[in-house]
């Protein structure tokens, strides 16, 4: 892996943080574990108050910590790799699923009204 790739994993974490702020009580890099060439690490507390160490790795996302900036779970060769990170958060947060919905629907609601207008006048 290149410092490209690197910088690249870097960003999408960054990237990844910010797109699931709303649906998480916190999430942020971690301040303690090193990022390295092939991995960068963030805390992340569901909505559940569950607070976890997640791992981005080219491979995809992981779950290493069950608690912030401890990877009490990183050796285990079987933990499951998620494609993303919202694929991570529908199997450990009931609470994320339900802010995805209602989210979902508030910008659903909210095109239908700027497609319609305020619904005052039809021409």
């Amino acid at each position: 892996m290149d410092a490209d790739e690197s910088y690249s994993l870097k960003i999408e974490a960054q990237e990844v943080i910010k797109e699931i702020k709303y649906a998480v009580k916190s999430v942020e890099l971690s301040k303690i574990l090193q990022s390295t060439e092939e991995c960068v690490y963030f805390n992340m507390e569901t909505k559940e108050n569950h607070k976890y160490t997640v791992e981005l790795t080219p491979k995809g996302f992981r779950l290493v910590g069950t608690q912030f900036d401890v990877l009490d779970q990183a050796e285990d060769e079987n933990a499951k790799y998620y494609e993303t990170i919202y694929a991570l958060l529908d199997s450990i947060s009931p609470e994320y699923r339900n802010t995805f919905s209602d989210t979902l629907i508030q910008k659903l609601q909210g095109l239908h009204s700027m497609q319609h207008g305020d619904g005052s006048e039809d021409t």
